[in-house]
């Protein structure tokens, strides 16, 4: 009895702790929305201080729970559990947390002086109680509840300048992810009269049929913005600020990724044989098309925004696979492409800011004045490509490694996509070396500088501690 009560006290203690990270920023957010006379500077305070109250509470759970996985929910039973507390979703909260704090802590230089700041603040804080909510969330109702709150907050952002171009490209983001989420939506129906249960952690068997699974599978890879359905992703780049960007890219494209990790590979679901053929193939797909593209492109926010649409087809190859080193290799390509693809876009916003362009072709020689960015940029760079001991290469590495033991074809593919990485990345960052062009000169902003150095130090720490930190993913797995 003294036991149950315990278990009972700790479980209310952790589901109070999660609620709490999800409302906290989530409240804040809308008291930025309601209250539209506060001052900007107090607006990125309280954004700063919810963000970083946010993160703390992730980083106590994460410490408390050492990995554990713990359920907590709500009765009747076909809404339980509600929220599951488990090492991958700790790990990815923690994450995107501190990939969070960062952005905003950029904003407060970027932002500065820029209209519409309560809605920029409040609608960044609304998605990342949003992020918190998802992260946890083995209901699929739930889950999808938190995907669309995370839509719509994408939809505002997209268009926070209010030009008309931008709202069209917000409007069209919009309609293309809230399109394949209502397909996934029917799928989740579909899966509830076959299997009698939203819980994913429930699945068991072949209790989802394939057209349930093909229907949730578009709305996965619509969100997650892989072929065919990338097109609203490099568009929204360019018409969103650089933070924006970095969230778009770094955590809001891999919703779909991780929904795929909860429903597909978590879960003791069976698929049929074809199934890692399908989904690997999308991936590999996806994933040369947009290097091919992204080698083309002139605009250093398209070139990033291809850029995203191609890693994120490595890591659904990773989890398509789905055996142990699958998914593990997607999980660390996750967060090293999260990592990476935050720090670039600020990198890139702050070039932007410093010169007032953005074509490659107007820009060299930036390196001078921004020695500090030029180094973190070529980290970045160099982890998103592959090269070790970055985070990113172990990724891409096991990535390709388990694609061998599949299929010999997609592990070419990947290996292919990795050195059109290579080649548009080195022509990205030409805009650092040689001579300024047309007189055109960089600066620091130590505000904005500062993210991007921490997030270079993350990928590369987190890359030399590799034994450490693939443990850590190993044991949120139950591997």
């Amino acid at each position: 009895m003294g036991e149950d009560r315990a278990y009972q006290g700790a479980n209310a203690l952790i589901l109070t702790a999660v609620w709490c990270a999800v409302l906290i920023p989530a409240g804040l957010g809308v008291v930025q929305l309601l209250f539209r006379r506060i001052g900007g500077g107090l607006r990125g305070a309280i954004a700063l201080f919810g963000t970083a109250l946010t993160l703390a509470l992730m980083v106590w759970l994460w410490v408390r729970q050492g990995g554990a996985v713990t359920s907590c929910g709500t009765s009747p039973d076909m809404l339980a559990p509600f929220f599951r507390v488990d090492g991958v979703g700790l790990l990815l909260a923690a994450l995107f947390g501190t990939i969070w704090l960062l952005v905003v802590f950029y904003s407060l230089g970027y932002m500065r002086g820029h209209e519409h700041q309560d809605d920029y603040y409040g609608f960044l804080l609304l998605m990342l109680g949003a992020m918190m909510g998802f992260c946890f969330s083995w209901n699929v109702i739930a889950l999808y509840i938190f995907w669309e709150l995370a839509g719509v907050c994408t939809w505002r952002l997209v268009a926070h300048r209010r030009s008309a171009l931008e709202v069209a490209t917000a409007n069209r983001t919009l309609l293309i992810t809230f399109s394949g989420s209502v397909l996934m939506l029917v799928g989740f129906a579909i899966m509830f009269v076959e299997g009698g249960s939203f819980d994913a952690a429930a699945l068991t068997g072949p209790v989802v049929s394939p057209w349930a699974a093909a229907l949730i599978l578009v709305g996965m890879v619509t969100k997650s913005a892989s072929l065919p359905l990338y097109i609203w992703l490099p568009d929204a780049h360019t018409a969103a600020p650089s933070p924006v960007s970095a969230l778009l890219s770094g955590i809001v494209a891999k919703i779909g990724l991780i929904a795929y990790l909860r429903i597909f590979v978590q879960s003791h679901v069976m698929l049929p044989v074809w199934w890692t053929w399908l989904v690997g193939g999308v991936g590999v797909c996806g994933a040369l098309v947009a290097a091919g593209i992204a080698l083309r492109e002139n605009d250093i926010k398209r070139i990033l925004g291809f850029s995203t649409v191609s890693q994120l087809g490595y890591i659904f190859l990773g989890f398509a696979i789905a055996s142990g080193l699958g998914a593990v290799a997607g999980i660390v390509y996750l967060v090293a492409h999260a990592l990476a693809k935050s720090g670039l876009f600020l990198a890139m916003g702050l070039v932007e800011h410093s010169t007032g362009r953005r074509d490659l072709r107007e820009l060299g020689g930036l390196m001078r004045g921004m020695p500090v960015t030029s180094a973190a940029v070529g980290l970045l760079i160099l982890s998103i490509v592959g090269v070790p001991p970055l985070l990113g290469f172990f990724g891409k590495f096991y990535v390709v490694v388990a694609a061998i033991r599949v299929s010999l074809i997609l592990a070419v593919g990947a290996v292919v996509a990795a050195v059109l990485t290579l080649l548009y990345m080195l022509r990205l960052y030409r805009i650092f070396v040689g001579g300024p062009r047309d007189g055109v000169v960089g600066h620091e902003n130590w505000v904005m500088t500062t993210p991007v150095v921490v997030l270079a130090v993350l990928t590369t720490g987190l890359g030399l501690c590799f034994p450490v930190f693939v443990k850590l993913v190993e044991r949120g797995l139950g591997l």
